[in-house]
């Protein structure tokens, strides 16, 4: 029905160039972003999900970083162990040497003694020099029973205990020699004392020099006997400390490698939400632009009715 006062026609035009002008417009910045959304009211539900994800993923991230320095820590510690337990391996070679009656005391004193006690000047040094970052945290030196790692948003980060290499330490459970006892030359009879290496005691000549001899000797045969069931027992508590930082190098990469896949996951996820479908654009902005250009064709023919209309009053 052709109208004068109102053009339904070019109404109907108007709103669908309206309409198709705006999805245009979105598939255009869709397209130039590569982003599905590029504010909150372009998908508030999706933002909120795909800002949950960005955060896990970032948080996954980095708990796999936290466990891979943590991890370098530890090889840091086991590298210096085994080397402290090949020193002790070949300090029990010469308790071994210094046991048997093919050597006298001076032999004993000036040559095997002097190799058993700079090997373990070696042992103790190793033990000060071994350590990671923050040497009062992560050194082979000291003891710490509160190393954390957070591997996770939980409370409860993991947990681990760093024992001490260092052979004069003797609190129960804090070293990983095994010592209970304090310092003292007892021709290293027990076991569980703790061992020292600086030649503070005079030695077994006659008459005896001061400052040749330390708490923990094998200038005897005695003491070179013990030494060798000493030496077992602490090379034996060592292992264990060893093998420890080799589950805890087991614990963390399984939790490097789950953290990192489950930022790969999320980040999928935060993909297929945030970013931009081009298939799906490209064909809306196609869609779009034929609408608009039909639309503006129709819009101009519709305003061309009035003039129709006053052609038939003439």
């Amino acid at each position: 029905m052709s109208s004068v006062n109102t053009n339904v026609a070019a109404l109907v035009a108007q709103n669908v160039l309206s309409k198709s002008s705006k999805d245009m417009d979105k598939a255009m910045e869709q397209i130039s972003t590569g982003k599905r959304f590029n504010s909150a009211s372009g998908d508030p539900s999706g933002l909120m999900v795909a800002t949950t994800l960005k955060s896990s993923s970032i948080l996954n991230r980095q708990a796999s970083q936290n466990a891979n320095g943590a991890i370098s820590m530890l090889q840091t510690l086991q590298n210096g162990g085994r080397l402290i337990i090949d020193v002790l391996l070949e300090m029990k070679q010469i308790a071994h040497s210094a046991a048997t009656g093919t050597f006298n005391q001076p032999q004993r004193i000036f040559d095997l003694d002097t190799r058993f006690n700079i090997l373990g000047k070696t042992w103790a040094k190793l033990s000060a020099d071994t350590q990671w970052a923050n040497a009062s945290t992560s050194s082979l030196d000291v003891y710490n029973a509160a190393f954390r790692v957070r591997l996770d948003d939980s409370a409860n980060p993991m947990a681990m205990t760093l024992k001490s290499w260092n052979p004069t330490n003797s609190v129960d459970g804090n070293n990983a020699t095994g010592a209970t006892v304090g310092l003292n030359d007892d021709n290293n009879l027990r076991i569980d004392r703790a061992w020292g290496f600086d030649r503070v005691l005079p030695d077994l000549r006659t008459p005896p020099r001061a400052n040749f001899k330390s708490h923990s000797h094998v200038q005897s045969m005695t003491a070179a006997t013990n030494a060798v069931a000493k030496l077992d027992a602490t090379i034996a508590n060592a292992t264990v400390e060893l093998s420890l930082y080799g589950s805890y190098i087991t614990r963390l990469e399984l939790a490097a490698d789950n953290a990192r896949s489950a930022a790969t996951e999320k980040d999928k996820a935060h993909s297929k939400i945030v970013n931009t479908n081009y298939a799906e654009a490209t064909a809306e902005l196609s869609r779009t632009q034929i609408l608009t250009q039909a639309a503006t064709a129709i819009l101009a023919q519709a305003n061309q009715e009035s003039r129709i209309v006053l052609q038939l009053l003439q």
